[in-house]
């Protein structure tokens, strides 16, 4: 059953709703709340034809935010690299098939504390054995002013990873790993911080397609840049 068309309408920016008024002829001189009724009642029941009528930066807009279903979080691909009847196609399944695209990714359902268990478990060495059972013990948090121990969000990461390097995955994981927000654009100073996290973690993180270590004063590649991590070789 598709979504209706007002719940969709609620989705665009003001951008995007004056352009549709626009296209309709529908006066846009509103509040973009009135706007989206007045909208809503042109396009009666048609989402199909309101998805066809979206431009590209609308629908790149649309497409690009996480989403949960059917008690699951998905994320979009790197939707930029999309045609627009591509996007126009996953808006489709989307919001008038009421199905996921299989390009979308799906996190797991699995605590985020868990997260060795997204990567190829590797036999564990002394210091690796060494870091889990100080992951058990846990680390003091700078926020805990109870005086309660927690265990650190990142020691996942540095558990489950060997010395080669990882799959492919979104920057805006690697952040939520760390225990930091995902904001809606990456600022450098935000990505330089969470890199100097995975460095005093021993954990290099590298970019997929140049194939470059990444380090504290490189740019931001923005949370759908995609990257491979591991551990850093011993001396």
């Amino acid at each position: 059953m598709a979504i209706p068309v007002l719940k969709v309408l609620q989705l665009i920016d003001g951008k995007g709703l004056r352009t549709l008024a626009a296209l309709r002829k529908v006066g846009d001189r509103r509040a973009d709340a009135e706007l989206r009724q007045a909208l809503a009642a042109a396009y009666k029941d048609s989402l199909h034809q309101l998805i066809l009528d979206l431009d590209r930066e609308a629908l790149y807009r649309l497409l690009r935010r996480p989403f949960r279903w059917k008690e699951r979080r998905y994320f979009s691909p790197d939707i930029a690299s999309y045609t627009q009847a591509q996007m126009v196609s996953f808006a489709q399944t989307i919001f008038v098939q009421g199905e996921v695209p299989t390009e979308f990714g799906k996190e797991s359902m699995s605590s985020e504390l868990n997260l060795d268990e997204h990567f190829v478990r590797t036999p564990v060495s002394a210091a690796g054995a060494a870091l889990k059972n100080a992951a058990s013990k846990g680390f003091a948090s700078d926020d805990d002013d109870a005086g309660r121990t927690v265990v650190a969000p990142a020691m996942g990461y540095l558990i489950g990873l060997s010395q080669d390097w990882s799959r492919p995955r979104n920057v805006s994981a690697v952040l939520r790993a760390l225990g930091m927000e995902v904001p809606e654009r990456l600022r450098a100073s935000r990505f330089q911080e969470a890199v100097r996290k995975l460095v005093a973690l021993g954990i290099e993180m590298s970019d997929v397609d140049s194939g470059k270590v990444l380090t504290p004063k490189d740019p931001s590649p923005g949370v759908e840049g995609k990257v491979r991590l591991r551990k850093t070789a011993q001396p």
